[in-house]
């Protein structure tokens, strides 16, 4: 054996060098370049070769970086839970951390001098805010330099100048070729020690400036001048740039210099330039790996990737959906069973056929999305049925007959698949809807009928529509007045109930009362059902002497069973009746002969879905909770069985369950529970790289706003980044494929999110204490504790919560009685203990030394503790200089929570002469329309209470001067904020052009693993027809920058800038609430206001 390893290790590398492996962000040092693979270390000669592992660790290591003496290695991995800085000897060891940082961490590598420098989120200041940060490896101890926004860097030789890159689509994980919007990279210069602000070169070169790397008198550095970046150069202190590579098929990226030479990553491969020559080589490289993470392994929990649960025509199964694999489950010890479909395609809405041969199911392969048959014993190989139409398609609707499956698909497309014949038919395109706009498509029992639940009208609002399968006529039975959905036949084929959100109940009950934002209408929905023939007696009408007799009644409950009677669509909508119950939040409805199945769900957030019972009952019908925390519900077609799907823990599915359709559920559900939750899966990663690779190159042709794929050759696109799929060794490696792939797109909000990236499962969690550490010679001491909102004591940071013991100056001598001498030590205290008590000894000057009890944060809460105490600094300062007269508020992004801060911070302010509304670094979401609503009220009259003071009308609207603040990183919604302000004449924009992600969207693309290569939707024009925003931004009435220098020592010139303008403004025209006149006698007329 020992003679056979050498042959064996030579075959290896043969083997990986023949499609070679993928090879990410180098460092090169002399001869040696150290790279990325499989989520370690490697280094190589520049020479090229076979390649030696320097890392092994669970975590992935990234960002190499070896020391100038050539005897360290940095870089950034999650060893201790979150990605910091660590460091290990170049010939190998254990490596140590360097950086505490609890955020966002990019590696720029070492200062001449042998200090690591690297740029850090981790600073007091808004959202997306970086800072360069300079670390010692000897002591542990950092400075930040005073550049603001600085996030990439390289020093001359002496390590007293710098040239640093500002901004740039890295920073918000954006993929775009020929980005032009206001965040594009700036280069700069500046000079260590010396009070002068930093100085930007090439400030007309229209280009994407990044990546600077300095050598003898000039900077190389990636730049997009020709579309695509490569390398250029120019004088280190500006000048005519030079380009050095022309590479038109794939990107120049993570480019490193050392002594004259630049590697750097081209597709998957690694090149070197040579700048005295000129010459570009690839660097041929093999790896002797098992490439383990290529190896086939065993998914334990696939229903964590749930995608759908159908029960089987008899009520006896569930064919479940996940990770792209199709089971079909039951209760007992019946067989489970695994459907044999390809190992790189996606299954998803299996459903089983009605004689329970044939699975049937969406089938994402290839780049195609087809509807295959599969059978349900798991055996032989499936057969297509309906082949791509270049739509992403939706759901299955498989009729109770088995004889049709009706099928939707994006372009609101609703097909009908004769399931013998193999004859497929449009059955209808949605007009007002293009996208999904099918929440409900239900067969009657007698697979005669099609009820669906979509808009009919450009109101947008669902309607009940239904359709005759044979004849293909067509009728909307509810109007576009009320939003109608969820419709339920009866099984006797004489009623079609359905939901619909009539009932307007407003709380509060009038525009009096703090912060009254308007009237909300809780629980609007109410039960109604159509008589589908005329003359027939509503189930829940009131008995009287013209009801039939028990006996004729179950003489015509038997007829039911024969031929059901065919609808009589004339005077149809005529026939409507509600069901005598209160109203709720009803969101799906099923029809048993004896009573209705109800989901219901609270509007606060966190409730979960109740179901109900309604027992079809003239004389006192009432809904009897079934159950709580029911995710999902359904009935067999006969109505005999219920299943049942419970939330689980995480948004995750819990039990399922099968059982006859109950009034009441049975004590033990032992005998319901399917069995599937000991499910697993094989996964081939390989197989699912490629899978996941083509399904996101095809969701974005069907999601993009642009069906032309804005003029690009999207089938060319995808042959070659196909080429490099053989070379991915890890789920790391398709994230980098897609995102260079997902640039030829050339749009925002194109961020590469993986799901199964490499990690240590065994990594602790770290967590803070909400405050800035300063690590001196004789321990850790506290500078800084976050500031928040000092009237919200439960918002406060740990350290300042009531009963805390601890100021700003105190050292931390042990945490849990464990003494502490650097951050190193606080850092490992802390690890698992965020939400517990945690002893802490402090040491006060002038003062015997003491203990106290926190409870310590976890680092998300740090982070939002940052940015709160930038944000009350910053109303501070507003405050004082304004003196009252001005308000302000921040508003971090534009969701749920972001609301809530507006409303509770602008109806704080409202009757302020001026306000500053800040939207810098607003990441987006979608509440603009809210608040330009607010905006807009104006007074036009005022209260005069004989006992108290005017007021106005509209209340609590804002009177006077309005200034929005935006800058290069405000992102999204935020953008289209910062236009409607402009558009609508609602107050100046002052700061920077914006960056230009302008076209929304809804992020349903997930892929098979629930990673997201995003993909915009929604464009948005104005009322010239005009597109919004899109790699443009939106550009400010009165352009202010605030200079990376100064802005790090504190100013902000473009908050002053606004508040001189109100300043300015409130002198030039005084915001005055005007004295009413005399009250007139009586006999004298009023004005009308006009």
């Amino acid at each position: 054996m020992r003679l056979l390893l050498p042959f064996l290790l030579l075959a290896v590398a043969q083997t990986a060098s023949a499609t070679g492996a993928y090879y990410r962000q180098p460092a090169l040092h002399g001869d040696q370049v150290v790279f990325v693979a499989e989520g370690d270390l490697w280094s190589v000669p520049v020479s090229g070769g076979q390649a030696t592992r320097l890392t092994t660790h669970p975590a992935q290591e990234t960002q190499p970086a070896v020391s100038p003496d050539g005897r360290e290695l940095a870089f950034v991995a999650s060893y201790g839970g979150d990605e910091e800085v660590h460091v290990m000897p170049m010939s190998g060891g254990q490596p140590r951390q360097l950086s505490f940082d609890g955020g966002r961490i990019a590696l720029q590598g070492y200062m001449p001098g042998g200090e690591l420098v690297y740029a850090s989120d981790s600073v007091v200041g808004p959202s997306g805010r970086r800072v360069l940060r300079v670390l010692d490896p000897a002591t542990g101890e950092s400075r930040d330099l005073p550049l603001a926004d600085a996030n990439e860097a390289s020093f001359d030789s002496s390590g007293k100048r710098l040239w640093f890159t500002r901004f740039g689509l890295h920073v918000s994980g954006d993929n775009a070729l020929d980005y032009r919007g206001g965040a594009m990279a700036q280069l700069y210069r500046f000079n260590l020690g010396a009070d002068q602000e930093a100085t930007r070169l090439a400030p007309n070169w229209n280009a994407n400036q990044s990546r600077p790397m300095w050598w003898q008198g000039r900077v190389y550095l990636l730049a997009d001048a020709d579309g695509r970046p490569n390398l250029w150069s120019l004088p280190e202190s500006g000048g005519d740039p030079v380009a050095l590579t022309r590479h038109t098929d794939f990107d120049v990226r993570s480019p490193s210099l050392d002594q004259g030479r630049i590697v750097y990553q081209h597709g998957a491969d690694l090149r070197l330039y040579d700048i005295a020559s000129g010459q570009d080589r690839k660097i041929d490289i093999q790896l002797v790996s098992d490439f383990e993470q290529r190896q086939p392994r065993w998914l334990k929990k696939p229903l964590d990737y749930l995608e759908s649960a159908h029960m089987s025509p008899a009520g006896d199964a569930v064919v479940v959906s996940a990770r792209g694999k199709v089971a079909i489950a039951s209760t007992g010890s019946r067989r489970r069973i695994d459907i044999a479909g390809p190992a790189d395609a996606r299954l998803r809405e299996a459903v089983l056929s009605q004689d329970g041969k044939q699975v049937l199911a969406i089938q994402d392969h290839d780049g195609l999305s087809e509807i295959w048959s599969y059978p349900a014993d798991g055996s032989s190989p499936g057969q297509r049925l309906v082949a791509d139409s270049g739509e992403h398609r939706w759901r299955l609707y498989l009729s109770p007959d088995g004889r049709w499956l009706a099928h939707t698909a994006k372009g609101g497309r609703l097909g009908l698949l004769e399931l013998a014949s193999g004859k497929n038919r449009l059955l209808e395109r949605a007009e007002h809807d293009r996208d999904d706009p099918y929440s409900a498509v239900v067969w009657s029992s007698d697979s005669r009928y099609l009820a669906l639940a979509r808009p009919d009208s450009a109101q947008q609002r669902h309607q009940i529509v239904l359709i005759a399968v044979s004849s293909g006529r067509k009728a909307t039975v509810t109007s576009n007045r009320y939003e109608s959905y969820s419709p339920a036949f009866s099984a006797d084929g004489q009623w079609l109930y359905f939901l619909s959100n009539r009932n307007f109940e407003p709380t509060p009950s009038s525009p009096w009362g703090d912060r009254n934002t308007g009237p909300m209408f809780d629980r609007r929905a109410r039960i109604y059902a159509l008589a589908l023939q005329p003359g027939l007696r509503f189930p829940f009408a009131p008995r009287d002497e013209l009801m039939p007799t028990a006996k004729e009644d179950t003489d015509a409950k038997a007829d039911v069973t024969k031929d059901l009677p065919a609808i009589a669509f004339e005077g149809l909508t005529d026939r409507l009746f509600e069901v005598p119950v209160p109203a709720a939040n009803y969101q799906q409805l099923a029809v048993h002969p004896e009573r209705l199945y109800v989901l219901d769900q609270d509007a606060r957030p966190g409730s979960k879905a109740r179901l109900s019972v309604l027992a079809i009952d003239a004389e006192a019908p009432k809904l009897a909770l079934l159950a709580e925390g029911v995710a999902d519900f359904s009935l067999t077609a006969d109505r005999k069985r219920l299943f049942l799907a419970r939330q689980g823990d995480a948004g995750n599915i819990g039990e399922l369950l099968l059982l006859d359709a109950p009034e009441k559920l049975p004590e033990t559900l032992d005998q319901a529970q399917v069995r599937i939750a000991d499910w697993s899966v094989q996964i081939n990663p390989v197989a699912e790289w490629r899978q996941m690779f083509a399904d996101a190159w095809r969701m974005h042709r069907s999601f993009s706003f642009d069906p032309g794929m804005r003029g690009q050759d999207w089938p060319a696109i995808r042959q070659r980044f196909e080429t490099l799929l053989p070379r991915l060794a890890d789920r790391a490696d398709l994230d980098d494929l897609l995102a260079q792939m997902m640039a030829e797109h050339g749009i925002l909000h194109s961020q590469v999110r993986g799901s199964e990236l490499r990690a240590d499962p065994d990594a602790p969690t770290p967590s803070a204490l909400g405050a800035a550490m300063r690590i001196a010679a004789d321990g850790v001491y506290i500078e800084h504790i976050y500031r928040t909102d000092p009237e919200l004591p439960s918002e406060r940071a740990p350290l300042l919560q009531p009963g805390v013991d601890a100021r700003e100056g105190d050292r931390i001598v042990a945490v849990n009685g464990r003494a502490l001498a650097s951050r190193a030590d606080l850092a490992a205290a802390l690890q698992q203990q965020a939400g517990q008590q945690v002893l802490l000894q402090l040491s006060r000057k002038g003062a015997a030394a003491h203990r106290t009890v926190v409870r310590p944060i976890d680092l998300d809460r740090e982070a939002q503790l940052r940015y709160l105490d930038w944000v009350q600094g910053t109303r501070d300062a507003v405050e004082q200089t304004g003196q009252g007269r001005i308000g302000y508020l921040h508003l971090r992004a534009m969701g749920p929570g972001d609301i809530a801060s507006f409303v509770r911070d602008f109806y704080a302010q409202f009757d302020r002469e001026g306000l500053i509304i800040d939207v810098r670094r607003n990441r987006g979401g979608n509440i603009d329309s809210w608040i330009i609503e607010k905006l807009l009220r104006r007074t036009w009259a005022y209260w005069d209470p004989v006992d108290a003071a005017p007021y106005w009308n509209q209340q609590q609207s804002f009177r006077g001067h309005l200034v929005v603040l935006a800058d290069q990183f405000t992102y999204s919604d935020g953008e289209t904020f910062a236009a409607g302000i402009k558009a609508l004449k609602l107050g100046p924009v002052i700061g920077m052009r914006t960056a230009g992600a302008g076209i929304w969207l809804s992020d349903r693309n997930r892929l098979l693993d629930k990673g997201l290569a995003r993909v915009a939707e929604y464009a948005q024009y104005d009322r010239q027809g005009r597109w919004l925003i899109e790699g443009t931004g939106v550009a400010p009435d009165i352009e202010v920058d605030n200079p990376p220098h100064a802005t790090a020592l504190g100013e902000d010139a473009q908050l002053a800038a606004a508040l001189q303008y109100l300043a300015d403004k409130l002198k030039a025209e005084p915001v005055i609430q005007p004295d009413s006149q005399p009250i007139p006698p009586r006999g004298q007329r009023a004005h009308d206001g006009s």
